[in-house]
């Protein structure tokens, strides 16, 4: 049986090497294209069976209109970039053959892909691109599949205001000179919980961030209505409104119903199994 070629077009990044080496103890052919290897890249591409663009979000669009002219007709065209909208209806528009959207939900440091989520957003030829499905599961991927643009709804939250408030947590915390390993002497395990996950942002590459933070103008404009929402709620904290961060409290609370109850009992099951003896060592 023939053995499947891939190739990664951004292959030596982190991401890139994650797939390269998952791929190639699967049994795969996988070669790396980086951006020294265009005069190599011809060949490779023209006998690839599978392309994954994974390259920084402003040069996704640019290395697409590259890769489209290079591949057979029948390869399967990826991407890897956390805004799927955009580069999908790109290689829908420059490539006939079969294309998917894929985005890996998990940065490349990860152990194990076991509860690891990669989604698919759907382009052309589902019944072409099933091989590459049945792969990802079978390297024990959990898939979520849904159009692209609620992937990118999703995103502006996931990516764009959570990763902006980490952002202004961090740099603020320097700005006033409040070192958080001060904060974890004192922490409770919850909120020690939420300055690991700070830290563990601010020990990642922070171009890839801002690229993150930046790539979609629907980001940024939900960024800035969430300030407004901030600024608005500032003012009512200066007027000690209590009773109406009391009646907002509740009417959030309740919208969120049954999950406020499983997030309770999750993060406890959580807190206690996975941090009590690195609290420990950190405390003493």
């Amino acid at each position: 049986m023939h053995k499947k070629n891939i190739t990664i077009i951004g292959g030596y990044g982190l991401m890139g090497q994650l797939f390269n080496s998952l791929l190639s103890k699967a049994g795969y052919n996988v070669r790396n294209i980086g951006e020294k290897d265009w005069e190599l890249a011809p060949p490779i591409l023209a006998n690839s069976d599978w392309v994954i663009i994974s390259v920084p979000i402003h040069l996704t669009g640019f290395i697409i209109n590259k890769a489209a002219d290079l591949i057979k007709s029948d390869c399967i065209l990826s991407d890897f970039t956390s805004i799927k909208t955009e580069p999908l209806l790109t290689m829908l528009s420059k490539y006939n053959g079969p294309v998917v959207g894929l985005h890996p939900m998990f940065g490349p440091t990860i152990n194990d892909t076991k509860q690891q989520v990669i989604v698919v957003c759907n382009g052309r030829f589902p019944e072409k691109y099933q091989w590459v499905i049945e792969l990802l599961l079978f390297l024990g991927f959990t898939l979520k599949t849904m159009p692209a643009s609620e992937h990118d709804q999703a995103m502006n939250f996931i990516q764009g205001v959570e990763h902006f408030l980490t952002f202004s947590l961090g740099t603020f915390l320097h700005q006033k000179n409040q070192h958080p390993q001060e904060l974890m002497q004192m922490a409770s395990p919850i909120y020690m919980a939420k300055l690991l996950l700070m830290g563990r942002i601010f020990d990642q590459d922070p171009a890839l961030y801002a690229d993150i933070i930046m790539a979609d103008k629907n980001r940024l404009a939900l960024i800035k209505e969430f300030s407004i929402w901030l600024n608005q709620w500032i003012t009512k904290l200066e007027e000690n409104n209590k009773q109406e961060f009391i009646k907002e409290f509740k009417q959030a609370s309740e919208w969120m119903g049954t999950f406020t109850r499983y997030s309770q009992e999750l993060s406890d099951k959580f807190l206690n199994n996975q941090l009590t003896d690195s609290i420990q060592s950190i405390k003493k």
